[in-house]
């Protein structure tokens, strides 16, 4: 048996298990939906963690800041942290959100929303592009290809987004593990 189409894409360990079992017929959809949950969130997180935690943690000290100026503070503390594609497009989610006037929490709070939504799409481009190229090389049929892309915007499509943003603003980089963990036994089969 060979590995398959799947074992030269060019993508994350967690993505590539994804798009693996959007092909696999013994995978059930709530197993799929929650691979692709801990790809976006394990990568949302590996890069922004100490950012997130941050943004989650402004202004909880109790006391208001002094600084008069939310924006700034809010700027030092992207300025703070590594620039990620995640991280660029929620700063222009704040920022926005801050010049329409938006209190600092509620700015922070709807732009990770929109950034999440950013990210599930730039998460389903990353598969789909490289299922192209698997099957533009070769180790790809045309109708592994359909199939990918099919299942994958199906899958993608019914994410529970809300416990994904959850998890984000928690850090909870486990919060699929026990969703996705690997069957063990004969009776121990896909959900029916």
């Amino acid at each position: 048996m060979t590995d398959g189409p799947f074992k030269n894409l060019k993508l994350d360990r967690r993505s590539k298990r994804f798009a693996e079992a959007v092909q696999n017929d013994a995978e059930d959809h709530v197993t799929r939906c929650a691979l692709a949950s801990d790809a976006i969130l394990n990568g949302t997180l590996s890069e922004n963690e100490g950012l997130l935690r941050d943004l989650q943690n402004y202004g909880k000290s109790g006391q208001l800041d002094l600084d008069l100026d939310p924006d700034g503070s809010i700027r030092r503390i992207f300025d703070a942290h590594p620039k990620s594609e995640f991280s660029d497009h929620l700063q222009r989610e704040v920022y926005l959100r801050l010049y329409e006037g938006e209190p600092s929490h509620g700015a922070i709070s709807n732009s990770l929303e929109a950034t999440l939504e950013t990210s599930i799409g730039e998460f389903r481009t990353r598969i789909q592009e490289a299922g192209l190229e698997a099957q533009r090389e070769g180790p790809m049929h045309k109708d592994q290809f359909d199939r990918l892309i099919d299942g994958s915007n199906h899958v993608i499509e019914s994410l529970d987004r809300s416990r994904i943003l959850e998890a984000i603003k928690k850090g909870d980089k486990k919060a699929f593990k026990q969703d996705i963990k690997k069957k063990e036994g004969l009776d121990e089969g896909p959900r029916l």
